[in-house]
């Protein structure tokens, strides 16, 4: 049983998710003795470690609050060598204090305290000492050199370290930060190293501290999933100094408040961490992944396929795909709503060639009422645009399916974007189209049932039997049958995007024609 935990655990962690848990130091060095003695390495039941930590007080450690995930149930403090713990003076069982809104790393409030079982000896002579945090917001100038610590990973597939590691990283400013990221970022993080330096950190030490001057600014996030010896996008950390309230009240009360209170239990569960740990693997899961790239497609014909929309933000990045339906409507994914989007280009099939004047509508988002997430359906969302699209050469309309649509298994649809055409690939400035074979429901169900339970509201192509499909890059496009919009991209199994082993998802839009056409018929939200 430990040698199976052992191997999916060390699979789970080298696989990445924005919500990736834990992170480790690249091209770092081993800590000197007597520094950082804050540093908590946060564990399992089993006692593995899973994420970093930092103490603040002699009975509270600072955390991520993803690490949640991977229920820890300890902290070690006192020791920077992981084969060196006295379990008896070295151990400290956890309360969990997730910051109650909290839902995922890219969303923000990545941020969890946990309450020690016992008061931790900070004496002169001790090895333990806790960590200064800001007593305010403190401006970061840019290129500052901080620290951040961890026992993570020191290469790209590589394994855990025994001994605590540390590399400097530099402070990268938050207009840069934004603009190098597709997603929007959200508003209480702080960015350092990975972009522009060799040195950061990836997955394996989630939780520890970003420290700058003696002093723990930040809570080590996410980051780029790709490359972790040579990130190339900034490392995200959680800033500090926004949560200060709510850290100050839970440690005047001493104790969470109940609805973040999480009581660690112990006792034996191998099957639930089996399943957990290989779910996981499995599915190397990042729902907050935008949409999906064109897999071993090919460039799309000029003069086809006139309904197609870039979504962008507000720096005019292009974040999601979706497809005119009127002349006042494009038809996108729901989830795409987590990057904001700011306007629609149309008329164009390559991304580098816009006439904003022409080209570039703003819009109002008109998101399915009942969508929550993707796997629990309804991703679907309208942008009203904020003029009339002229139909012409350039732009037309795709007609929707009139009633529930039956289609053959095997059927060749397309599927369209502007998406990564492989794994770790960059976007494409040019449409891409690709053939895609439908897939049969309770195929595609039974397929995914291991991984997720479907909804109803889905139909399934591509990905499956096939090397062709979609990946990262470009939610919210069509799949087209027979000259008809009948699915949006919605997601898909993101770890292997070349040679994708599941089915491709998209909403089915032909269960939504009435919400479609109320919303049409208003000409508003």
């Amino acid at each position: 049983m430990h040698a199976l935990h052992k191997f999916l655990l060390i699979h789970v962690l080298t696989c990445f998710g924005g919500n990736a848990l834990r992170s480790e130091i690249i091209n770092g060095k081993k800590t000197k003795p007597k520094s950082m003695q804050y540093m908590a390495s946060v564990q399992n039941k089993h006692r593995y470690h899973i994420c970093g930590g930092f103490l603040i007080s002699e009975d509270f450690v600072l955390t991520a609050a993803h690490c949640e995930d991977t229920n820890p149930t300890s902290v070690v403090l006192g020791t920077h060598n992981l084969r060196k713990v006295d379990d008896k003076t070295m151990r400290y069982g956890v309360k969990m204090c997730k910051h109650p809104s909290y839902v995922k790393p890219v969303m923000g409030n990545d941020i969890m305290l946990l309450k020690l079982s016992r008061k931790a000896p900070l004496g002169k002579k001790s090895l333990i000492k806790t960590i200064q945090l800001p007593s305010r917001q403190i401006p970061l100038k840019e290129n500052k050199k901080c620290v951040v610590a961890g026992w993570g990973f020191t290469r790209t597939g590589g394994g855990n370290v025994n001994d605590l590691q540390e590399v400097n990283v530099p402070i990268i400013n938050l207009e840069k930060c934004q603009k190098a990221w597709i997603i929007a970022l959200p508003a209480n993080v702080i960015c350092a190293g990975g972009y522009g330096t060799k040195k950061g950190f990836c997955q394996g030490d989630s939780g520890g501290p970003l420290v700058c001057g003696k002093v723990a600014v930040g809570v080590v996030s996410f980051n780029n999933k790709n490359n972790c010896d040579y990130p190339e996008l900034p490392n995200i950390y959680t800033e500090i100094s926004t949560f200060l309230p709510w850290i100050n009240d839970t440690l005047n009360k001493k104790t969470c408040h109940p609805k973040e209170a999480q009581q660690v239990e112990s006792g034996s569960m191998m099957h639930a961490l089996h399943m957990f740990l290989l779910f996981h693997l499995l599915t190397c899961l990042g729902p907050n992944a935008l949409g999906s790239e064109i897999i071993n497609g090919k460039n799309a014909p000029e003069a086809l396929m006139l309904y197609m929309a870039s979504v962008q933000n507000n720096m005019g990045d292009h974040i999601c795909g979706g497809f005119l339906i009127r002349e006042d409507f494009v038809l996108t994914a729901a989830h795409c709503i987590r990057s904001n989007p700011t306007s629609v280009v149309l008329g164009t099939h390559n991304l580098k060639k816009v006439d904003n004047r022409t080209m570039r509508y703003n819009v109002k988002t008109c998101k399915h009422p009942s969508f929550k997430n993707e796997r629990q359906g309804n991703d679907i969302m309208l942008l009203k645009l904020s003029k009339n699209a002229r139909l012409d050469k350039r732009v037309k309309p795709i007609r929707l399916p009139k009633t529930v649509i039956k289609i053959k298994d095997n059927a060749k649809c397309r599927v369209v974007g502007w998406g990564f055409i492989r794994t770790g690939g960059e976007l494409s400035n040019k449409l891409q189209v690709v053939d895609v074979p439908f897939v049969n429901l309770t195929v595609c169900k039974t397929r995914w049932r291991p991984l997720n339970e479907l909804p109803d509201d889905v139909i399934c192509a591509g990905g499956y039997g096939t090397k062709n499909g979609f990946c990262q890059g470009d939610s919210g496009g069509p799949l087209v049958c027979g000259g008809e919009a009948v699915g949006v991209v919605s997601f898909n199994m993101n770890r292997n995007c070349d040679y994708p082993n599941v089915p491709n998802v998209y909403t089915n839009i032909s269960k939504y024609l009435k919400w479609i056409k109320d919303i049409l018929k208003k000409k508003n939200c």
